[in-house]
């Protein structure tokens, strides 16, 4: 996203507060898993701006209906929650991967025999630390999570959603996928905002009352689940 676009979209979450400021940061954060085109998105919720911890304790299952959203918390403390946020069938697919399967079994998942249980797994390990496999999870290539492990975070060809050791080419393509879900959900919070502070008032009501009403996923959302 380039500076010009990220200013904007700063500006007018700064204009946002409660349940509107939680949709936006959702949104843009988690946009690529409201499309379909990765199974999960990881994003930690804090007190210390704008105190979006207490808004997704009120407002977290609200807001992931309209945005047919599932979610884990895989960490809770009095400051921070960190939610992982996924779509069911799609992260089932990716875990259930002949490689990524025997690779989670190497790290203790073999009697998690469904998703519930993994997610489970992956929570209690998160109270200690952030687990490699969790990139698994996050639809990291197996080849670079192993890649980023043996070279412990060095080496790498390609720094971006995540290290690459194999496959450049491929995780171009996934960034660029990725990197444009967040730029079209920046547009669609951009045009919501200054709508509201246009001098059109109805006008601005009915953009902002689309979004919370979840219209905004007819544009945004493709029809089928799906990775590229």
């Amino acid at each position: 996203m380039d500076t010009a676009l990220k200013i904007r979209y700063l500006k007018c979450l700064n204009r946002l507060q409660g349940k509107d400021l939680l949709a936006a940061v959702v949104f843009f954060g988690a946009a690529s898993t409201i499309r379909g085109k990765k199974p999960s998105t990881l994003l930690a919720f804090s007190r210390r701006r704008k105190n979006v911890f207490s808004l997704w304790h009120c407002y977290k299952q609200e807001i992931c209906k309209k945005f047919n959203l599932d979610y884990y918390e895989l960490k809770n403390t009095a400051e921070t929650v960190t939610v992982l946020f996924y779509k069911q069938k799609i992260l089932e697919r990716v875990l259930n991967k002949k490689n990524n399967l025997c690779f989670l079994n190497s790290l203790g998942y073999q009697d998690a025999v469904n998703l519930e249980a993994k997610l489970g797994l992956l929570k209690n390990k998160f109270a200690s630390t952030c687990p490699h496999e969790v990139g698994i999870f996050l639809g990291f290539p197996v080849e670079d999570v192993i890649g980023f492990i043996m070279n412990k975070g060095k080496n790498y060809l390609l720094a971006g959603h995540w290290k690459v050791y194999l496959n450049r080419e491929r995780a171009e393509m996934l960034f660029e996928i990725y990197d444009q879900a967040r730029i079209e959900a920046a547009g669609v919070v951009i045009r919501c905002v200054e709508a509201a502070y246009c001098n059109n008032a109805l006008a601005a009501e009915a953009v902002l009352g689309g979004w919370r009403d979840g219209i905004v996923k007819k544009v945004f959302i493709n029809e089928k689940d799906g990775l590229m």
